[in-house]
């Protein structure tokens, strides 16, 4: 960021994460789910096989998967742990969510910020021109960037 230039104004680029997790739409659930139990429970971007952003799955999307009729979707409760267990969810492409928000890597902290505000969601993917997945922003990204900065 150059002297005097409005933190807003930083690119959102250099924000982003670029090593988050992506998977093929044809990916196994039961893959996901065990990169899921390895690695924490980071939200997975579904991507093509050039790297277009297809979606996403968020752990709330793995819970639907397996308990298609209790938690926050549903009202309806489950009674046994095989009714769990018992879901057609086979691959990455039937869960993920694909209305997940995206912002264009031209974006600035300030336009990310208003996205993010608008659309309610606390993170945001970002892509270029092309539709490729080039990065991830979480809340938490924007808050260590604004302690880092001196501004909070």
């Amino acid at each position: 960021m150059k002297p005097g230039e409005s933190i807003e104004k930083t690119p959102i680029v250099e924000l982003m994460r670029t090593d988050f997790p992506r998977v093929h739409p044809e990916t196994p659930i039961s893959e996901i789910f065990r990169s899921f139990a390895q690695k924490g429970c980071a939200d997975v971007i579904v991507i093509d096989d050039a790297g277009k952003f297809l979606g996403i799955i968020t752990r709330l999307d793995l819970l639907s998967s397996i308990t298609p009729g209790m938690g926050i979707r549903s009202r309806r409760k489950m009674g046994c742990v095989a009714c769990i267990l018992m879901s057609a969810a086979r691959h990455a492409r039937e869960v993920m969510s694909r209305g997940h928000i995206t912002v264009p890597d031209t974006y600035t902290l300030g336009d990310t910020l208003v996205f993010m505000e608008k659309a309610r969601h606390p993170d945001v993917i970002v892509v270029n021109t092309n539709g490729i997945a080039i990065g991830h922003v979480e809340m938490c990204d924007i808050i260590a960037f604004l302690v880092e900065k001196n501004v909070l």
